[in-house]
């Protein structure tokens, strides 16, 4: 499958998110991977001829796309469940699908659904795959089984992720895209970055030696410029007593001599050899030094507790009489300066009881759910677009420096899960709660995004309740874990 010089914008959008992109994708895996709103997502549409280009060629375009939302089920899920065959069940096996699963969409997991969504898929067996962000909600188990699924397929696939890991086990090769441009780089992502960073520190020390040659040859050029200046003030004869014969005669000879003109010839090459300079520094990409880390107003609670809740349970599987699943607690305290994090499988129950615990605060708190729908993100964009002028840009100040384009934000039409994330944690500035309760923060967010999140809630004084399957972010963040076992028992270390 190849892309030759393709251009894609969507309506109303005054840039493109992909500008005269020309690449070719072999057999094996290639990943795909870049700021969130820089058109990953776009690229796989395109791909899977979801989308036309408005300019250049698409051969071989076609292929299965999986999304990555999982607001829905997906159709015909019934062909990988009764296949009358041995694949279907080998799938579901090694991802460890249960066969009630759709019959249960609304309490699963976006963890479970995203398996689910990832069996039907790879069942298809398709030419070409294109899977979009496939680890997100998923656990260290769930990340291994779908590693595996995903290593076992040997067609041509195109895989967007955040997940360093992934990337580097599954990809050949990477395409890095950046403001509508992309590169191309052999090898998984770490590899890629670091070739990236070689390549930006070069750029850095030839703008340095190519800066300091022109700020010579300025140097030099203003010299000779006031040298030459300095020849047309002694050969001109303004001023001159037209009876003085003697220094007309020696303006004159000086003129015929050339000397003067040899020095104005010289000036002019300098100058050609400056601007020259200047074009060759033009023509090296300026590293972006945009303010990035915000600041959230989230003080501790004026109280000894902001939530104290007496052991019990909650169905989860939407059974309230007690004949499905349930979660049992102990007895919950959060005190205002608590930084705790809730672990456990897909499944067991952490969404569920975050949404519990929300209900019952009675306190001022910033809530980032693990999932927005589309239907919700545009309705968060609609919002900012109604705030008054002050607000609106003190939202979007804070939402550029998590590393994301409000330009590119506000002429989008449905913004990126990781666009949304961003944006509802920037106007988070506005509501100093007492508490910040995120459920799967990172997910959707680039690796930039996800360091500069991790820097802002590490400066907050109020609580923090944070569920996620990054251990890295949380060992950053936390001291205290409510960790929910496959039995659906809590237990607080």
């Amino acid at each position: 499958m190849r892309f030759n010089s393709v251009y894609f914008s969507y309506p109303f959008a005054a840039d493109p998110v992909l500008r005269d992109l020309t690449a070719e994708f072999h057999e094996g895996w290639t990943g795909i991977t870049g700021d969130n709103g820089a058109g990953k997502s776009t690229l796989l549409m395109l791909a899977a001829g979801l989308l036309e280009p408005q300019a250049g060629k698409i051969e071989g375009a076609g292929g299965l796309y999986c999304p990555q939302r999982t607001d829905e089920l997906p159709d015909q899920w019934e062909d990988l469940f009764y296949d009358s065959g041995q694949e279907g069940g080998r799938i579901m096996s090694r991802l460890g699908i249960a066969p009630d699963w759709p019959y249960r969409w609304e309490s699963l997991s976006h963890g479970e659904r995203k398996r689910l969504q990832l069996g039907l898929t790879l069942w298809r067996r398709p030419e070409m795959l294109l899977v979009d962000e496939p680890t997100n909600h998923l656990d260290r188990e769930a990340r291994a089984l779908v590693g595996d699924a995903l290593g076992s397929y040997s067609g041509i696939g195109l895989l967007v992720s955040h997940d360093r890991s992934l990337l580097d086990r599954l990809c050949t090769r990477c395409l890095f895209i950046r403001r509508g441009g992309a590169v191309l780089r052999p090898g998984g992502v770490s590899q890629g970055l670091a070739e990236e960073e070689r390549e930006a520190l070069e750029r850095t020390r030839l703008r340095k030696e190519l800066g300091r040659e022109r700020d010579r040859l300025a140097a030099e050029a203003d010299a000779r410029r006031r040298v030459v200046e300095g020849s047309k003030n002694r050969l001109s004869k303004k001023g001159l007593d037209p009876k003085d014969k003697a220094g007309r005669g020696k303006i004159n000879l000086a003129r015929l001599s050339g000397k003067d003109r040899a020095g104005a010839d010289q000036y002019k090459r300098m100058e050609n050899r400056l601007a020259q300079a200047d074009r060759a520094l033009s023509g090296l990409d300026a590293p972006a030094l945009r303010k990035q880390g915000i600041t959230l107003a989230a003080d501790p609670a004026r109280t000894d507790r902001i939530l104290a809740l007496p052991g019990g349970t909650i169905p989860l599987d939407g059974e309230e009489d007690g004949a499905g699943r349930t979660l049992s607690f102990p007895d919950l305290l959060i005190r205002p300066r608590d930084r705790i994090a809730l672990t456990g499988p897909n499944g067991a129950g952490k969404s569920t009881l975050i949404r519990y615990l929300v209900e019952r605060i009675r306190l001022p708190l910033l809530y980032i759910p693990q999932e927005i729908s589309a239907a919700g993100g545009r309705e968060a964009l609609e919002e900012i677009r109604r705030e008054n002028e002050k607000d609106r840009g003190e939202i979007l100040a804070r939402y550029s420096r998590l590393g994301s384009d409000p330009y590119l934000l506000l002429q989008s039409q449905l913004p990126s899960p990781g666009e949304i994330r961003k944006l509802l944690i920037a106007r988070g500035v506005f509501s100093n709660p007492a508490i910040i309760i995120m459920d799967e923060p990172v997910n959707h967010l680039d690796l930039g995004s996800i360091r500069l999140l991790e820097e802002t809630l590490a400066e907050v004084s109020c609580a923090l309740l944070l569920v996620s399957h990054d251990e890295v972010f949380l060992t950053a963040l936390t001291d205290r874990e409510w960790s929910i076992d496959r039995r659906g028992l809590l237990t607080i270390r």
